[in-house]
């Protein structure tokens, strides 16, 4: 093996096998810590959201692991039923992504979805809901659907200047994911939003830049949302914290995890081992 030469890894044949013995375990155990966490958390997903066929997952745009835990939640459930994956994507991207699942997730299919101007924005303008990982999720959702499995993706953001300058934007995406749900008459559909939209009421912290909206979870509430908010103990994830300023962000320490009060913004809060930040476009080895 080329590590074994590697003189910063191994120095006699003692030390050589000590330390593969080493770091095979050390994989090992990372391995089994790495399932366990998804595990875990696509078991609190489903124990939490009951009968409920509208799943609202609030994230922190930008990160790795929260592509890892909608796709292991869309494939739980579309073992037994049709599962609607909505993400906070414009819908202008709906043609392509179609293709992509429908085609199976081909890599010929993920690459044109790369090309596209709004995938192909530079990680200094790009807020974090575009990348490889989510591009990997896409790919598995095709996967899943080539297999067999009832499962489709759905852009669900029509935001545009115009919602902008009328302050309705959240009622136009929670629009958009209404005459989803009416037409998805069985099965359970998936959001993945950014977590200020998936607030099922107003927060009561006035500084929240929300305190004043009505967010769109909020305009769902006849349709029986569950709202789950994911943060992390630790790490960081991509973001945009103006709109010049996209990068890093270190994770802020996470309120209590658990079911939460009746005058919470969210019915649960699911705390991650940890965020690690996405792999932009195009960064395919990182």
């Amino acid at each position: 093996m080329t590590i074994l030469r590697h003189t910063d890894v191994i120095t006699t044949a003692r030390h050589r096998l000590t330390r593969l013995a080493s770091g095979l375990l050390l994989l090992a155990a990372s391995t089994t810590a790495a399932a366990d966490w998804r595990s875990d958390a696509v078991n609190t997903l489903v124990r939490e959201s009951g009968a409920h066929r509208l799943v609202v997952l609030g994230e922190m745009h930008g990160t790795r692991e929260i592509p890892l835990l909608a796709g292991d939640l869309v494939e739980h459930w579309s073992e037994a039923a049709p599962v609607l994956l909505a993400l906070e994507i414009p819908t202008r991207e709906h043609s392509a992504l179609r293709e992509a699942v429908t085609g199976g997730g081909t890599d010929a299919l993920i690459d044109r979805l790369r090309q596209r101007p709004w995938w192909a924005l530079s990680p200094e303008q790009s807020d974090g809901r575009r990348s490889e990982d989510v591009l990997s999720l896409v790919q598995r959702i095709g996967a899943l659907r080539s297999a067999g499995h009832d499962v489709a993706i759905l852009p669900f953001d029509p935001r545009s200047r115009d919602c902008y300058e009328r302050g309705n934007c959240e009622a136009v995406m929670a629009d958009m994911l209404r005459r989803a749900y009416d037409g998805f008459p069985a099965g359970r559909i998936v959001v993945v939003v950014g977590n200020l939209h998936a607030m099922r009421q107003r927060p009561t912290d006035p500084a929240s830049p929300f305190a004043g909206t009505t967010p769109m979870t909020a305009h769902l509430h006849d349709l029986a949302p569950v709202s789950i908010d994911i943060t992390a103990e630790r790490g960081q994830f991509w973001a945009c914290q103006d709109i010049d300023a996209c990068g890093t962000v270190d994770v802020s320490r996470p309120r209590p995890a658990g079911r939460q009060p009746a005058d919470a913004p969210y019915h649960y809060r699911l705390v991650l081992p940890a965020f690690t930040p996405i792999r932009q476009v195009g960064e395919m080895h990182r």
